[in-house]
């Protein structure tokens, strides 16, 4: 029995078998879609369902949702609890973010050049939903590639510092990806993205940033994000050109964003259309095939078929793809009986296959191979 008309709640326990993991990660969905549905779990269910969000990192979230839907007080003082925690978490998590994007803003502000923020860091300075009980790791920003140079330089000098790595990863990096390598602060140890597009160019997939930072908008002294459609085009492109494994929370950054900016007038064409000077069209479409069927995103059966005729993969490839997004895209402590560890493995394959040409990936798989065996080889002399 999952639905009682009393509900109960049971400490988390700290290990979790195989079946409820995998109904955890049932539970979770349905929640996210229909938070309500919460209060007439079962202490068993319940329990189940604050684990997956955790593990995913959506239980700040499920609290604001359940708190502005006035019946967070009818869950158990227990799971009131964990809720209320992640919410403080979360709060804590964003003033420290606010705080850095400010630091960046005074560092970079004498370049005259446009900071666009990305992700979360968007998300939270332009008071959108997806920033909602949001936890986030680091920061991105995106600026003008031709500026890469200036913007590191005066980012070390403000008391950034990169990461140490090998000459291949800085080539890695630099010649190969859509950033420069990771920057830390020396003293408060915040971890800043700079960006100067939004995918890696040895994929062939080439976005100059002047056409990203043109449309731009601004929220403010001196910091922009990215217009509705690019939005969404980057949250479609980190999620579906790269790895969509555990990544539950970024697909509903995507509900978000489509619900916000669905009702807009000629939001749609606008997207379809830059999708398609993007070369961005099969990201696109596997994000709005996701969002309607695993997040019930309301979406135009017109948009629907348009991406579906324009920009879906062969049958074949499509009904692949259905089993490893259902599969992986929740977080679960287990995945031996339901797929989702096989799933995983082979949505990190897709995810180089799709970054890099096979000549490229045969050669970066080979000195990396020999890299971490080199790795091994001194931590056991040592």
């Amino acid at each position: 029995m999952v639905e009682v008309d009393t509900p109960g709640c049971s400490p988390a326990s700290p290990v979790r078998t195989e079946a409820p993991a995998v109904r955890g990660a049932a539970l979770l969905m349905r929640s996210m879609r229909d938070p309500a549905s919460i209060t007439r779990l079962d202490a068993e269910a319940l329990d189940d369902v604050l684990y997956a969000a955790h593990r995913n990192r959506l239980l700040a979230r499920l609290e604001h949702d359940l708190s502005g839907l006035g019946i967070l007080q009818d869950l158990p003082e227990a799971a009131q609890r964990r809720l209320a925690s992640a919410r403080i978490q979360a709060h804590v998590n964003a003033v420290t973010w606010r705080f850095e994007i400010d630091r960046v803003r005074r560092a970079l502000a004498g370049l005259g050049i446009r900071i666009v923020l990305l992700k979360g860091a968007a998300y939270q300075r332009a008071g959108l939903p997806p920033a909602r009980g949001r936890f986030s790791v680091d920061l991105d920003i995106l600026v003008p590639a031709a500026d890469i140079g200036r913007v590191e330089w005066t980012l070390i000098n403000g008391g950034w510092e990169p990461a140490k790595m090998n000459a291949y990863d800085q080539h890695y990096y630099r010649d190969w990806m859509h950033q420069i390598p990771p920057l830390t602060h020396g003293k408060r140890g915040t971890e800043l993205d700079v960006h100067h597009t939004i995918f890696p160019p040895v994929s062939g997939i080439r976005i100059a940033s002047e056409t990203l930072l043109a449309d731009a908008v601004s929220v403010g002294d001196g910091l922009w994000v990215l217009s509705p459609a690019d939005m969404v085009l980057h949250a479609a492109t980190h999620l579906f050109q790269e790895n969509p494994a555990g990544r539950l929370r970024d697909l509903l950054d995507l509900h978000d964003l489509l619900a916000l900016f669905g009702p807009r007038a000629a939001f749609w064409e606008s997207l379809t259309g830059r999708a398609r000077r993007l070369g961005l069209g099969r990201p696109l479409y596997y994000s709005l095939r996701y969002a309607a069927d695993l997040t019930g995103t309301a979406i135009p059966a017109a948009v629907l078929a348009e991406t579906e005729a324009a920009f879906a993969p062969n049958a074949l490839q499509l009904r692949l793809m259905d089993w490893l997004v259902r599969s992986a895209i929740v977080a679960r402590s287990s995945d031996r009986e339901s797929g989702g560890g096989l799933a995983r493995f082979l949505l990190f394959a897709r995810s180089h296959w799709i970054k890099m040409p096979l000549g490229v990936l045969l050669r970066h798989t080979a000195v990396k191979l020999v890299h971490r065996m080199r790795e091994r080889k001194a931590t056991e002399k040592g």
